[in-house]
């Protein structure tokens, strides 16, 4: 049968993501549950239990995404270790969308942020407003690792954020690093702009 937990569909080509995404009113319950609710220790994508997942026009303005990544950070690994493909501008160039179906509204996000955090940013935050969402974008432009030439990323995007555990650069084993991959919404109908992506040189890390 359905679990009727199975809000939204998530492809990610780039990622090999093709799956659905769980959720409940508590974050940590597919932490290590699969979709049929059995125990993984890979769990399932699932979305932060704040989110709206019903339409285009219901959508928090960030919707967050969860999936576990293997320590060893290998981008061939499960789950959201791929993710760490996003590392070169090249791969984001050639892969640069993400495909969210929420109730039968096919909804194409174009990546435009991916950087190393610990958990004190408030990336997770489903709709940041007034000066916290001012401090979101520029707190997103010091870490992001990606200068997109020809994508506008601003405040009035409506944004998919991909986390995911990072080991690389956690010197002290904390356990609080995280990779993060964020996409902003294309409008209806968009069609491709031409675009250019260049790695930035010093991204502020943890």
């Amino acid at each position: 049968g359905k679990n009727e937990d199975a809000k939204a569909w998530l492809c990610i080509p780039g990622a090999e993501v093709d799956d659905a995404v769980m959720q409940t009113e508590n974050n940590a319950y597919y932490l290590y549950l699969d979709e049929t609710e059995t125990y993984s220790p890979w769990g399932c994508y699932y979305a932060d239990c704040r989110d709206t997942l019903e339409s285009r026009e219901k959508l928090a303005e960030n919707t967050v995404v969860y999936g576990h990544a293997a320590s060893d950070c290998d981008k061939d690994g499960p789950k959201f270790t791929k993710l760490f493909r996003y590392m070169d501008a090249g791969y984001v160039q050639e892969n640069p969308y993400i495909y969210l179906s929420v109730d039968g509204d096919d909804l194409i996000f174009q990546i435009t942020a991916l950087f190393i955090t610990d958990i004190g940013f408030d990336y997770i935050n489903p709709n940041p407003i007034g000066g916290e969402l001012t401090d979101f974008f520029q707190t997103v432009e010091k870490k992001n690792w990606l200068d997109i030439d020809g994508v506008t990323f601003s405040e009035g995007d409506t944004f998919l954020t991909l986390s995911t555990c990072c080991r690389k650069y956690d010197k002290t084993n904390s356990g609080n690093q995280r990779l993060v991959v964020m996409a902003k919404l294309l409008p209806e109908g968009a069609t491709a702009q031409e675009f250019s992506v260049s790695l930035v040189d010093s991204p502020e890390m943890p």
